[in-house]
């Protein structure tokens, strides 16, 4: 297929967006394949796809209100959206290749070496403009909130957008109770310093410092799914009584992490309490 023409690159950008939010994105955007410096060795998109020019990134699937208002915490720990997320990436991978005739290489969802991720999608999150990093960790986007998100790194020559001006975090909420109580709804929830995971200082209305303790909360996070697995399966093995390996075997928990592994291609995140209290994106969380 005949190269794509550097004017042209525009218009194709404006169609794959439109594409996006057409087929259930809640925001779409493109980071320029070489922005990801920060990025280790190995762990940037022309590493995963040479001669790549740009990352494509999709957001949304975020859990539904009902999912939220749920009183019964195994819910969520065994039903996640992400996957419909990223369904539509390889959708956009697709379209990219099939229309445009240039690669284009659906970011996975799982780990690669040293548990990091293939490429760290927060990051193109926040280079494309679909949203901002927050105290508490995930990637938020004003009126949105949290939302899952897919990255498409593809040799597509698209124009990259630009990162938010104003970022999701914190919220006006969080900027008064700081003032006043010298925290945030999400460190009063998971503060680092009481065995939590949130921490942070915030200046002119802007977070100046954060700390998040990454390892403490994916030893929360991932309780169920792959690592709930090894756990179990480690704890059988090393148990001699046939009894307690039975227990064990077909008890709760060990069934909530098969139907987790089941239900989604990547981790679901089952504890989300910093989440439920921020107030960026509670009016799609909240209805009657």
């Amino acid at each position: 297929m005949k190269a794509i023409q550097e004017q042209d690159c525009g218009q194709v950008k404006a169609d794959l967006i439109s594409y996006c939010l057409k087929n259930g994105a809640l925001v779409a955007g493109v980071a320029g394949a070489d922005a990801f410096d920060d990025a280790p060795d190995g762990f940037r998109p022309a590493d995963l796809l040479p001669n790549a020019k740009a990352v494509v990134v999709v957001g949304g699937a975020a859990p539904r209100a009902g999912d939220w208002a749920c009183t019964i915490p195994e819910h969520l720990e065994t039903m996640g959206t992400s996957d419909r997320i990223n369904s539509l990436g390889m959708k956009v991978a697709k379209v990219i290749e099939d229309q445009f005739g240039y690669y284009a290489l659906f970011v996975p969802p799982g780990m690669n070496k040293g548990n990091r991720p293939f490429l760290s999608i927060a990051m193109a999150a926040e280079l494309s403009g679909c949203g901002s990093r927050s105290l508490a960790g995930p990637i938020l986007r004003e009126k949105f909130g949290f939302m899952y998100f897919s990255a498409i790194v593809t040799t597509l020559p698209l124009p990259p957008d630009a990162a938010v001006e104003s970022p999701a975090c914190p919220a006006p909420e969080c900027v008064q109770m700081w003032e006043s109580e010298a925290t945030t709804p999400c460190m009063q929830t998971c503060p680092i310093e009481d065995c939590g995971c949130i921490g942070g200082r915030i200046e002119e209305g802007r977070w100046v410092e954060r700390r998040y303790d990454s390892a403490r909360c994916a030893s929360r996070v991932h309780t169920y799914w792959v690592p709930g697995f090894q756990k179990t399966l480690e704890a059988v093995l090393d148990e001699d009584d046939k009894d307690k390996r039975k227990m064990m075997l077909y008890g709760s928990f060990f069934t909530r992490t098969l139907w987790s592994i089941t239900y989604a291609a990547q981790s679901q995140a089952q504890c989300l309490e910093c989440m439920r209290v921020c107030p960026v994106g509670r009016d799609m969380r909240t209805k009657m």
